[in-house]
C-alpha cells in the first residue's frame, strides 16, 4: 500500500478580491473655496483609487472623514454645520453624497494683541501699536482661520520692523460667540529682545571683492534689526546679475553684545559673457550683431561692455562702462565710446560720440539722469552735408505708473528729455532739443484681454536755424517708434527733386499712436493700430500743417519674459519714389 504524507500536498485555489468603487458628491455648499478645501481634506476623495472591500468599509471610511470635514468647515467659519451622508447603490459604480448644511458663516468681531500670557495687551518699546488693519483683517468679514494666521505673520513681520526678529507667537485665542454669530480672536505674543545688527559673515565669495559686498549693504552694524534692509540688501545684490543666489539669516540668540549675527551666503554667477546673434528686418536687411560683457572688473561690480552691429542701415561699435551705486544706493555712472556709420534714405551719417552719465533712481516710479557728450558728426548724401563738432548735456526724466515695461496694461508713463548743444565751430551755433512722451493703458476687460493703449509725442528744437542744426538730430518720422509704415527716417518736409526726394528734416514733430491690443488666447494675441504724425520747420509744433497717417495690425506671442512682436504697418499717403507698400517690425515687447 502506498501512502501520501499530507504535509506534501499542496492545493492552489485562485483568490479573488472584490472592491467597492464609487463616486464622491458634495451637495450644499455654494462656497467655491471651502468646498475645494474639503475635496482636499477628504480621505474619502484621496483614497478614491483605492476603494475598500466591502460595503461595510465604504461606510466606516465616509464616518471617519466626518471630523475633519467639519473641522474644515469650522476654519472657514461655519460653526454650525453640520453633514449627513447618503450611500445609493443603484448605479454601476456606489454614489456617496455628503450633505453640507453649512450654516451661518460667522464674522470677526474683534482681534486683540496680548503678551505671552493672553492677559493684557502687549505693549511693545519702540514699536508703535499695531491694529488688525495693519495686519490685514477686517472686522465684520468672516472669520477665516486662513486669515487670522496670516494677520500673525503679519505681525511677526511688523514686530521685526521694529527691531524683534526673535517674536514667535505664543498662544492664540479663539472665542466663538454661538448666539450672536461672530467670533472674537487673540493673538499672544513673546516679543523676546531688541536686537541691532551685529557683524555680518560672508560665505560662497569666490572673484568677488569683500568690499564690494559691504557696499551694498543696507545697514551698520548696530542699527535697529529692520527685515526691509535685508530685502533692499538681496535684491541689490540679485540685480548686480553677479549671483545666483543670495540668502541672509542670523542667528536665533543674542551675542554677548547684545547684537544679532548675520550671515550672508552667495553663489556666484559667470562673470563673463559673450552673445552674437543675426536678424532680418525690412529697415536694416540682414544683420549680425557681437557683444561682450564683463560683470565683475575689478571684482568691485563694474561693468564693461563691447558691441558691434553690422546691417545694411547701421554699422556700429561701442564700448561701455558702467560702476553701479556710485556715491549712493540707486544711482549709476554709466561712459561709452561709439563709432557709428549710418546709411540710410535720408542721409549718409558718421559720427564719433564720447558721453558719461549718472542715472538716479528717485524712487520705484521716478527715474532721471544727466550727462555729458562731445559728438562729431559728418553728414553727406543727404539734403543738409556738412559736418559738426557738438557739446551735448542730455538730460532725462521718467515718471512711470505702468504696471509693466514690456507689456503693460494699465497705467501711464511720461518721459521728459532735452538736450542743450553748443558747436565747438561757431560760438553763436547753439539749440536746445527737447522731447516730451506720454503713454497711456486702459484695460476694457475685467481679465485684461482688452487693452486701449495711446501715445503723444511732442518734440521741438529751438535756438539755432534748421540748416545749422545736424540732419541726424532733426525730427525724421518713420520708424517703429512713430508712423509705422514709410520709408525709415523720411517723413519731413522732401526736396522737389522728382528722381531722389530727400528729407531736410524739422525743428518741430507730433506723432500720436493708437493702439487695441487684443489677446485672443493665453499667448496670442492680435493688435490693430493706427498711427498719426506731422514734421514740420517751425520751433514749435504746428498742428495745421500735412499730417501722414498709417494703419496696420500686428501678432504677439506672450513669451514667459514678455511678448514677441510682429507689426506690419501701410503709409496711408504714401509717397511716390519714396514709401514702399508696407513696412515689417519685429521685436521684444510691446510697441510702448
Amino acid at each position: 500500500m502506498h501512502t501520501v504524507s499530507l504535509a506534501r500536498l499542496f492545493f492552489c485555489a485562485p483568490v479573488v478580491t472584490f472592491s467597492i468603487a464609487y463616486e464622491v458628491h458634495f451637495v450644499g455648499l455654494d462656497d467655491k473655496a471651502a468646498l475645494r478645501a474639503l475635496q482636499d481634506a477628504s480621505q474619502l476623495v484621496a483614497l478614491q483609487n483605492r476603494p475598500p472591500a466591502s460595503i461595510n468599509g465604504l461606510r466606516y471610511r465616509v464616518n471617519s472623514d466626518l471630523p475633519s470635514l467639519i473641522q474644515t468647515l469650522h476654519a472657514f467659519a461655519y460653526y454650525d454645520a453640520a453633514i449627513s451622508t447618503d450611500i445609493q447603490t443603484e448605479k454601476e459604480n456606489v454614489q456617496v453624497y455628503l450633505l453640507v448644511q453649512p450654516g451661518t458663516q460667522y464674522n470677526l468681531a474683534s482681534y486683540a494683541i496680548f503678551n505671552g500670557d493672553c492677559k493684557q495687551m502687549s505693549e511693545i518699546p519702540c514699536c508703535a501699536p499695531i491694529t488688525y488693519e495693519d495686519l490685514g483683517l477686517q472686522l465684520s468679514k468672516p472669520a477665516l482661520s486662513t486669515d487670522i494666521v496670516n494677520a500673525e505673520l503679519n505681525l511677526l513681520t511688523e514686530l521685526a520692523r521694529c527691531g524683534y526678529p526673535l517674536a514667535y507667537i505664543d498662544k492664540r485665542r479663539v472665542e466663538v460667540d454661538m448666539k450672536g454669530k461672530t467670533v472674537e480672536a487673540a493673538s499672544c505674543v513673546q516679543e523676546g529682545p531688541l536686537a541691532k545688527f551685529g557683524y555680518t559673515s560672508f560665505f560662497g565669495l569666490q572673484g568677488i571683492d569683500p568690499q564690494f559686498i559691504a557696499s551694498k549693504i543696507g545697514w551698520q552694524e548696530g542699527d535697529i534689526y529692520n527685515p526691509d534692509l535685508i530685502e533692499s540688501t538681496q535684491e541689490r545684490l540679485l540685480k548686480s546679475e553677479l549671483f545666483s543666489s543670495v540668502y541672509i539669516t542670523h542667528g536665533d540668540v543674542l551675542d554677548e553684545q547684545g547684537t544679532l549675527p548675520m550671515k550672508l551666503r552667495v553663489s556666484e554667477a559667470k562673470h563673463r559673457r559673450i552673445t552674437l546673434g543675426a536678424f532680418y528686418g525690412t529697415v536694416d536687411g540682414p544683420g549680425f550683431t557681437f557683444t561682450w560683457t564683463h560683470r565683475n572688473v575689478r571684482g568691485m561690480g563694474e561693468i564693461v561692455s563691447l558691441k558691434g552691429d553690422i546691417s545694411q542701415r547701421l554699422i556700429a561699435g561701442n564700448i561701455s562702462y558702467k560702476k553701479p551705486d556710485f556715491l549712493s544706493f540707486n544711482q549709476n555712472y554709466r561712459a561709452f565710446a561709439e563709432l557709428s556709420l549710418e546709411n540710410i534714405y535720408a542721409y549718409r551719417g558718421f559720427i564719433y560720440r564720447f558721453a558719461n552719465y549718472i542715472d538716479r533712481k528717485i524712487d520705484p516710479k521716478r527715474n532721471a539722469s544727466i550727462g555729458l557728450k562731445l559728438e562729431h558728426i559728418n553728414v553727406s548724401e543727404s539734403a543738409s552735408n556738412d559736418t559738426y563738432l557738438l557739446l551735448g548735456l542730455p538730460i532725462f526724466m521718467r515718471y512711470d505708473r505702468a504696471d509693466s515695461f514690456l507689456d503693460p496694461t494699465h497705467g501711464y508713463s511720461i518721459v521728459y528729455s532735452a538736450t542743450p548743444y553748443q558747436s565747438f565751430f561757431s560760438f553763436n551755433q547753439r539749440f536746445v532739443k527737447q522731447r516730451l512722451t506720454g503713454n497711456f493703458y486702459i484695460p476694457f476687460h475685467p481679465s485684461k484681454r482688452v487693452i486701449l493703449a495711446l501715445r503723444c509725442q511732442l518734440g521741438s528744437i529751438a535756438g539755432a536755424r534748421q540748416h545749422e542744426v545736424p540732419l541726424t538730430k532733426l525730427f525724421l518720422g518713420g520708424s517703429e517708434d512713430d508712423l509705422r509704415g514709410y520709408r525709415y527716417k523720411t517723413v519731413s518736409p522732401l526736396t522737389p527733386h522728382r528722381k531722389h526726394r530727400k528729407p531736410y528734416g524739422g525743428r518741430s514733430a507730433v506723432f500720436t499712436s493708437v493702439e487695441a491690443r487684443l489677446k485672443i488666447t493665453k499667448t496670442i494675441g492680435v493688435v490693430p493700430f493706427a498711427d498719426f504724425g506731422t514734421v514740420t520747420f517751425s520751433e514749435i509744433p504746428d498742428f495745421s500743417a500735412k499730417w501722414y497717417k498709417s494703419v496696420g495690425v500686428g501678432l504677439r506671442y506672450y513669451a514667459f519674459f514678455g511678448p514677441l512682436r510682429v507689426d506690419i504697418g501701410f503709409p496711408l499717403d504714401k509717397r511716390k519714389g519714396v514709401d514702399s507698400s508696407f513696412q515689417i517690425y519685429a521685436s521684444v515687447g510691446q510697441t510702448f
